[in-house]
Parts: structure tokens; C-alpha cells; sequence
């Protein structure tokens, strides 16, 4: 791929409309929240023996895990779209971005066996199984894998933040003198 075809691409992928804030890292909190919400209520649905389509915990879960896979959906897409505009060279940072991009996938085939599986058993009487939560428990277990990489994408490398903003107004340029909370003078009382 030439040069100028590789940027027209990226042009492409951008889209109309340009943000100066990346959306990956909002659409993630997103995909975290819900799958482990799915989790979380399948879980205590299990424990109090609530079927899987119960009056509470298993619609909930349901929902919640249908909502992670169209809010990943984006989250895939901002980060390729993220790590397209990544300055990021050779090293430990491109070695942590490898594995954490290829792990979207992987994590996404198998949020979707997940929401496949939770939703035959929607109709099924029977409480979720615990070969179902193993699988979600692998889900998130990936999740969290992911983020930490993610994580250390961010605040060790400074992946997509480095001189992109500006910086936050300082209102003394010195160090702040400390004032206590407390005053430690001790105070008479009057004295009449």
C-alpha cells in the first residue's frame, strides 16, 4: 500500500465529521460496565436459584450483555480508528498495542458465543448453568487483560494523549504554601 492510498484510507475511515477527543476510551467504559453487569446479575441469579428468564436478575442480564455487544461493536471501531492515528514506533509500547488489539477480536467472537448462548436460554425454565458463567467469567477475565494493556497504553506510554491537549491553566507557578486546616494557636477564653 503506496503512501498517499494507506492516507486516503485513513481519510476514509474517519469519516465526515473529525473529533478532537478520541471516542475509544469512552466507548470502552461502556463494554466494561455492561458485560460485567451481565455477569455480575446471571451470578447472583445463579446463587438465589432464579431461572434464567426470572423476574429480576435474568432480563437485566440479558439486556445488559445485548447492549455490550452493540456498544463494542464501536469500541472495536474507535480503537482501530485510535490506532491508526497512534504515533507509536518499535518497543514495549507497540508490543503492549499487538496484543491489545489482538485481543479485541477474541474478546468480541466470544462476547458473542456469550450473547448466542444467553439468549437460548431466555426460553429455557431452568437456571443459567455454571459452564454459561464459566464462559462469561473467561469473557471478562479477557476484559480485564485488555484494559490493563489499554491502561498502560495510556498512563505508562502516554499512547494518544502526549501534546494533543492543552495544559490545564497553573494559578501559581510555585509550590503552594500549606495552610493547615486546624489552627493549632490556642485561643482564651474571655474573661469577664
Amino acid at each position: 500500500m503506496t503512501r498517499r492510498t494507506s492516507k486516503s484510507a485513513r481519510a476514509l475511515l474517519r469519516g465526515p465529521i473529525v473529533l478532537s477527543a478520541p471516542l475509544h476510551p469512552i466507548f470502552v467504559h461502556f463494554t466494561i460496565a455492561l458485560t460485567a453487569a451481565s455477569f455480575a446479575l446471571d451470578l447472583v441469579g445463579r446463587v438465589l436459584g432464579q431461572s434464567a428468564n426470572g423476574p429480576s436478575t435474568g432480563p437485566a442480564a440479558l439486556w445488559a450483555l445485548g447492549a455490550a455487544v452493540i456498544v463494542t461493536v464501536g469500541t472495536l471501531v474507535t480503537g482501530v480508528l485510535s490506532r491508526m492515528r497512534a504515533p507509536v514506533g518499535n518497543g514495549p509500547a507497540h508490543s503492549y498495542l499487538r496484543v491489545h488489539m489482538a485481543l479485541g477480536p477474541l474478546f468480541f467472537g466470544l462476547l458473542l458465543v456469550a450473547f448466542t448462548w444467553r439468549c437460548g436460554l431466555y426460553n429455557s425454565v431452568s437456571v443459567v448453568p455454571w459452564s454459561y458463567l464459566v464462559l462469561v467469567a473467561a469473557v471478562c477475565a479477557i476484559m480485564t487483560v485488555q484494559g490493563y494493556l489499554g491502561g498502560e497504553l495510556v498512563y505508562r506510554f502516554g499512547t494518544a494523549v502526549e501534546g494533543r491537549y492543552r495544559a490545564l491553566p497553573i494559578e501559581h507557578p510555585g509550590p503552594r504554601p500549606c495552610r493547615p486546616l486546624v489552627s493549632m494557636v490556642a485561643v482564651e477564653p474571655d474573661r469577664a
